[in-house]
């Protein structure tokens, strides 16, 4: 009792405190709404929290909000979204102290993740992940990692580590337990108690037992009794629980321990008795109450309670009676969530300003423009307004009244317009209307007597105009009065008459704006149209006040609408567009102030003074305050109080209390300048978001220090904002890029910062902030930021640009110095060349001599062997030999025959001997020529022309060799069945004749078109058919070229060649001296036609002669000969025909068929050959195991030592160089088999050795090593035979028996019988087995037999044979 007691007399004096008149500190609250207009997602704001960083939370009916003061970022609950909030009703929101921000919904508790800016849905039990789908009323964090939280189901601990629940609930057999599992609300005192309010009782948790202890609510009004479960717990500084309910405000009585209803007296009824569902103790230890009625403040330091409600008329009061959640944030202001009206912010020093606006009768103004204010002896404020008449507010009740024109009663105003009014020394007021003349009020008790003055016609004593515009006073009491348009007017209250101030040269002009005294009684101040004005009292005289004339521009706004005169030397002038004056009268300097300097706006209504050495001046854009010490200006605006931007022309006073009152279109406001402190919260600043290339990229929390981008993000900008409510508009930001920025760049209320196309790089970006008073930020928000290099600019490309620079030095380098000993080798080559030149011109006069020599021992061989093959026709057999002779004689003189022609070309001594001729009958003799070669080969060949008489000049001989290079070519590379066709036509475009010679033969690639008629270049000479000397297409294109022709080929692989010869018709092209008569021709020609078509027909060139089938006989050796020429091969089968078994192949690959397929005991290789060479055959033989044993002979016309040297290296046993002698070639064949039959005795006789001591060189030597291990190893074994054998040697049994035969002149059987009977020899020599025992050890059952086998073998008995050899010990 005695605690309620005490608490009460702090309040005393409050009986019916409701009704008083008495104002408190917070008379009239102020508040500014935020609604879903604003953003908020709902208009039910129940659970309300600032975090760490200054952001306020807003829990709705529906939806989660955070503010920054001038956005809402809502949040949702989604089904198709896990990381959205688990419901959208909202009940309680907490941050713990490791700053986790806790969401308790209709359907389960949430964690906020900052940096995804989303929610984790809570599991009970992380492991077991068990959906915590219940109400989560009220949470309140314990000591250590736990939350209370107060659900529908009971009281629940919840771990945040480990997201278990210890759960309290009710047991009916248990009193100790919960009172209910219904829990609504947690309080955690100073002293850590839990108290908890359940449907029931109020309870009170004691940890150390484990018990809870009940409480009763005030006369059991329980929320299961009230119906209403909207109950809540609160713990003020002072350790008292305070409990709110249905039924009003209650305290727990620590003494009686019980909770009673919060009375003001014990004698008093209840303070509250309207149902409370908000405690909150601001930072002066003061209570506010949210109830269902409104707001209660209880105010110790006054002891009074004030109860603040929605009032209709006042727009800036409560949006809302009910009252769900009172805050106060960091810096003391208060945010009050309603049920139904969002969220009322108080800015607690935003109530230094009241104004008044038009609205209800008698409690507000009945016009918004005030144009004058005056203040009576009552202090009653005389509003004048443009409408309205005179507002009359007083200040006490707080009500106004209203003078209005009647015109129904004169003793009423003459207008409602009222632009001025003054209150002479006499005590009457003055009112100066627009249109309707002057006023004069005076008071008889508290009945008001007006008079009206008005503009008489024709009467100069009367109002000069009816257009008042303002009212002063002077020393002498008459009054002045400025009007619209007839300047100046003095009312002499003395003569009660009117007099006008001459102006002759319209220095004043007509529109009067001002009027107001000097520090001199005889002068005043007059500001006009046309400037300032000192006028003379007395003398009337007007004195024009220049302190315009020191500034230089050029356009000056002369209106002089306000002027205030600080002291003798300093007078304060406010223009209508050129800004405030502050002019020294005594140096005549001046001052200019405007929005330059800090001003709002230049027009400048209204100046007064306040007691604080500073002045207030009104504006088209809110007040300025101008420190007079400092000329510091600070503004406000509507977010701080005020009216609205827009004041009045003289619409200003100060009161007699030292309040300022400024009036303006839309009502007046009034403050005391003394409460207008320093704002000196300064508001955090938090960066929030980083975009590049203005898309969202990165929620900044506290955890992120420093962002790396890459080289391409180097377009971004931030999001930052400063977390102040009270005026977020007036917050001015400034930021910089520490690495880019020099300076801080000052962008007022901007809150982003954008950057683009930074280099790569470290910065640091930092911003600060400043509130409406300018105090910054001490410390700066800031983050790191590092830019990637591109990959082109990282020190790895550095160093590999260093090494490419060394490189390229050295490449460079390199290249001069290569180009210097290229110039010097060039020089060197060109003097070898010249020398080879001339060489080559000695060598090929040398040839060509040896040449001609060649020509006549041909001719006497050519000459006598046709006459002989002539006289011998019977014999065929020399016959055939001198054919051969004859044939091969004709192709060696054709040879010498191109070589001489070449020369001659080259040499420029080719003549041509030009006769007209018929083309088609000469090309007819052509073809006849291969008529036969045609027929052979089975190639369709034909010649067509569709004239038969075609007269060409051209030289008939070199022609003819041209053509049959070129159709010895056709027929050297067309198959059996091909096609060889000649076409001649006469090509009139061109005046020439035509001659295609078309085959069908393989073809010539692409890659070799272009080199067809180079010297030396023959067609295929790496796999095909080798016969000339590479220059017969030569020798044709020079023909060609002589005859002013042209020639050219055209090919397709597989499918062809065709030649297209033009030669021009006519003889203009031909000298004279080359022309000769067809006679001559006939003469000239060699008596031997060297370029008849070759000898080589298809038998000698492809046909492999068919040979008489002799059968194999195994008792002569067997020779493989290789050879690609057939004559070549005929001759050397004849060479060993009778003594030798004759194998032959073409080619090398033949050759390796022949020699695996065949027991081969000498092989005889030409090394040129298509398809495989004789080098690469011989090593093919001598590598594979089945013939390396086989010797091979070389056989060659190349004689150099490098080939001789390779074909050794490759294994072969002999060389021998074309032409060779028969006889010798038999001698080293017959010394060779020879040697391999002494080689096969040396074998026959190493076995008499013990085989682990042979020395093995050869492949042969590995291969019968490898087979004496393999019969020893299977000894004992009974059934190893020759089939066993040839497995084991991964060879067919017929393979391993020829080479064993090659080898050791043995069969398989005798191979491994000779090897057991060495073993047996060695254990019957060298060992004490008996000769049983070694004939069962080399694999014999038959004792008898073993011994036959033995004396066959060592002709010796065993008995015998270990006499003869046993070691002497």
């Amino acid at each position: 009792m005695k605690t309620v007691f005490k608490i009460a007399l702090i309040f005393l004096c409050i009986s019916l405190s409701f009704g008083q008149e008495e104002q408190s500190p917070y008379s009239k609250l102020n508040f500014k709404h935020f609604s879903t207009q604003d953003g908020l997602s709902q208009r039910s704001v129940v659970s309300i929290l600032q975090d760490h960083q200054g952001y306020i939370w807003f829990g709705t009916r529906y939806g989660l909000n955070k503010f920054d003061g001038q956005t809402f970022k809502n949040y949702y609950s989604s089904s198709t979204d896990s990381n959205s909030l688990s419901n959208n009703r909202i009940f309680s929101i907490i941050e713990d102290r490791e700053k986790n921000i806790w969401v308790g919904t209709k359907n389960g508790l949430n964690k906020y993740i900052p940096a995804q800016d989303s929610f984790e849905r809570v599991f009970l039990d992380k492991d077991q992940e068990i959906p915590y789908d219940i109400e989560i009323l009220d949470i309140k964090e314990g000591k250590g990692a736990f939350l209370w939280i107060a659900t529908s189901n009971g009281l629940h601990r919840f771990n945040t580590k480990t997201y278990r629940v210890l759960k309290f609930k009710h047991n009916e057999h248990v009193p100790s337990s919960i009172s209910s599992n219904q829990t609504n609300s947690l309080v955690l005192n100073k002293n850590s108690e839990l108290w908890i309010c359940t449907s029931k009782s109020i309870d009170k948790y004691e940890p150390k037992i484990n018990t809870f202890i009940h409480f009763s609510y005030p006369k059991n009004a329980s929320p299961s009794v009230t119906k209403s479960n909207t109950t809540t717990l609160y713990g003020d500084s002072d350790n008292n629980i305070w409990l709110g309910y249905e039924n009003g405000l209650a305290l727990f009585d620590k003494k009686d321990q019980v909770f009673k209803d919060f009375k003001l007296t014990p004698q008093s009824e209840k303070a509250i008795s309207s149902a409370v569902r908000t405690i909150y103790e601001d930072q002066f230890k003061n209570l506010w109450v949210g109830a269902y009625n409104g707001v209660y403040y209880l105010n110790k330091s006054t002891q009074r309670i004030y109860h603040y409600t929605h009032d209709k008329k006042n727009q800036n009061s409560l949006s809302d009676n009910s009252i769900y959640k009172i805050f106060e944030d960091t810096k003391g202001d208060l945010w009050v969530g309603t049920w139904a009206g969002g969220v009322n912010y108080l800015d607690k020093n935003s109530n230094a300003f009241s104004s008044y606006a038009e609205g209800i009768y008698q409690l507000s103004l009945n016009n918004n423009i005030v144009s004058s204010i005056i203040e009576n002896q009552n202090s009653d404020l005389w509003i004048g307004t443009e409408g309205g008449g005179i507002n009359v507010y007083n200040q006490t009740t707080g009500k106004f009244s209203y003078y209005l024109h009647d015109p129904k009663n004169t003793n009423s105003l003459s207008g409602n317009n009222v632009k001025a009014i003054l209150k002479d020394s006499d005590g009457n007021f003055w009112v100066g209307t627009h249109a309707d003349g002057l006023n004069k009020i005076a008071f008889n008790g508290s009945q008001l007597n007006y008079k009206r003055f008005k503009n008489i016609l024709g009467d100069t004593t009367s109002l000069s105009d009816n257009k008042i515009t303002c009212l002063a006073e002077d020393y002498l009491h008459n009054i002045w009065i400025g009007t619209n348009s007839e300047g100046l007017t003095v009312f002499n209250k003395k003569i009660s008459a009117f007099s006008r101030v001459k102006d002759p040269d319209t220095l004043i002009g007509p529109f009067i704006h001002t009027i107001s005294k000097t520090y001199l009684d005889n002068k005043l101040w007059v500001g006009s149209d046309n400037g300032l004005f000192k006028v003379d009292i007395n003398s009337r005289q007007i004195h024009p006040v220049k302190f315009q004339e020191t500034t230089d521009r050029a356009y000056i706004a002369k209106n002089v609408i306000s002027v205030y005169q600080e002291s003798s030397n300093i007078l304060w002038i406010g223009t209508e567009g050129d800004g405030l004056y502050k002019y020294n009268l005594s140096t005549h300097e001046s001052k200019r102030f405007a929005v330059h300097q800090g001003l709002p706006d230049e027009v400048i209504y209204a100046i007064q003074p306040d007691d604080n050495n500073c002045i207030w001046v009104s504006t088209n854009n809110g007040l300025s305050k101008i420190d007079l010490r400092t000329n510091q200006i600070k503004n406000f605006n509507e977010s701080d109080g005020l009216q609205g931007k827009e004041f009045n022309y003289g619409a200003s006073y100060k009161t007699k209390r030292g309040e300022l009152i400024f009036g303006g279109t839309n009502g007046f406001t009034i403050f005391n300048p003394n409460e207008t402190t320093q704002d000196s919260f300064i508001p955090p600043i938090v960066i929030r978001t980083i975009s590049i290339s203005n898309k969202p990229y990165l929620n900044v929390t506290d955890s992120i220090h420093s962002v790396t981008l890459t080289h391409k993000q180097n377009d971004f900008s931030f999001d930052f904002v400063a977390l102040g409510f009270s005026k977020p508009n007036k917050t001015q930001y400034a930021y910089k890029l520490e690495g880019f920025d020099e300076h801080w760049n000052m962008v007022g209320n901007k809150s982003t910062a954008t950057y683009t196309n930074l280099e790569h790089g470290n910065y640091e970006f930092k911003v600060k902030a400043a509130n409406s008073d300018g105090l910054w930020n001490k410390k700066p928000a800031s983050i790191k930021l590092k830019i990637r290099p591109p990959l082109w600019k990282t020190w790895p490309a550095y160093v590999l640009y260093t090494v490419l620079v060394l490189i390229l030095i050295f490449i460079t380098r390199k290249i001069l110095l290569t180009r210097l000993a290229e110039r010097n080798a060039l020089k060197e080559a060109r003097l070898e060349k010249a020398k080879m030149e001339e060489l080559n011109k000695l060598k090929l006069q040398l040839f060509t001599n040896i040449s001609h020599d060649f020509r006549t021992p041909l001719t006497l061989i050519v000459g006598p062997l046709k006459r002989l093959m002539d006289n011998t026709k019977e014999n065929n057999y020399v016959q055939s030999q001198l054919e051969g002779i004859y044939r091969n004689a004709n192709i060696l003189l054709q040879l010498i025959n191109q070589l001489l022609d070449f020369r001659k070309a080259e040499s420029g001594k080719l003549k041509m001997h030009f006769s007209k001729r018929n083309m088609v009958s000469f090309l007819e003799g052509i073809k006849l020529s291969f008529d036969e070669l045609a027929a052979e080969k089975d190639i369709q060949y034909s010649f067509t022309c569709a004239t038969p008489i075609l007269e060409v000049w051209f030289d008939k001989i070199e022609i003819k060799k041209a053509l049959l290079n070129i159709l010895s070519n056709a027929f050297k590379f067309t198959p059996v069945h091909g096609i060889i066709s000649m076409h001649l036509s006469e090509d009139n475009d061109s005046n020439s004749i035509k001659l295609e010679i078309q085959d069908s033969g393989k073809g010539i690639s692409e890659k070799d078109l272009p080199f067809i008629f180079d010297r030396y270049f023959q067609l295929g000479q790496h796999n095909e058919l080798r016969s000339g000397t590479g220059v017969g297409l030569t020798v044709a294109k020079d023909i060609i070229d002589l005859h002013q022709g042209t020639i050219s080929v055209s090919s397709q692989m597989g499918k062809g060649t065709c030649f297209t010869i033009f030669l021009p018709l006519g003889s203009d092209h031909i000298k004279p001296e080359d022309r000769v008569i067809e006679d001559e021709v006939t003469i000239n020609e060699d008596t031997l036609d060297y370029y008849a078509p070759p000898f080589t027909t298809y038998e000698w060139t492809k046909k492999d002669a068919k040979k008489d089938e002799i059968g194999f006989n195994k008792n002569l050796p067997s020779i493989l000969i290789v050879e690609d020429n057939t004559e070549v091969r005929d001759l050397l089968a004849s060479i060993f025909t009778n003594e030798f078994n004759i194998f032959e192949a073409k080619n090398g690959k033949k050759g390796i068929k022949e020699a695996e397929l065949h027991p081969i005991d000498i092989i005889i290789s030409d090394i040129m050959m298509p398809k495989m060479n004789g080098i690469e055959f011989c090593n093919a033989i001598k590598t594979s195991i089945l013939t390396c044993h086989i010797p091979v002979i070389l056989l060659t016309a190349r004689t150099s030592s490098k080939i001789q040297k390779t074909g050794y290296e490759t294994g072969a046993d002999a060389y021998i160089s074309k032409p060779f002698d028969p006889e010798l070639l038999k001698l080293q064949v017959e010394n060779l088999l020879k040697s391999r039959l002494k080689l096969i005795e040396k074998f026959k006789k190493d076995f008499i050795l013990e085989p682990k001591e042979l020395n093995l060189v050869s492949k042969d030597e590995i291969f019968l090593k490898k087979a004496m291990d393999i019969v020893e190893e299977n000894f004992s074994d009974p059934e190893f035979m020759a089939v066993t054998f040839a497995e084991k040697m991964h060879m067919s049994q017929s393979v391993l028996y020829k080479k064993l035969k090659a080898l050791t002149g043995q069969t398989i059987s005798e191979f491994i019988r000779a090897v057991k009977f060495k073993k047996a020899g060695q254990l019957l020599s060298g060992t004490d087995m008996n000769v049983a025992d070694v004939a069962y050890q080399i694999g014999f059952n038959d004792l008898k037999y073993f011994r036959k086998c033995f004396k066959e073998a060592f002709n010796q008995t065993p008995t015998q044979y270990r006499k003869a050899n046993t070691k002497q010990h």
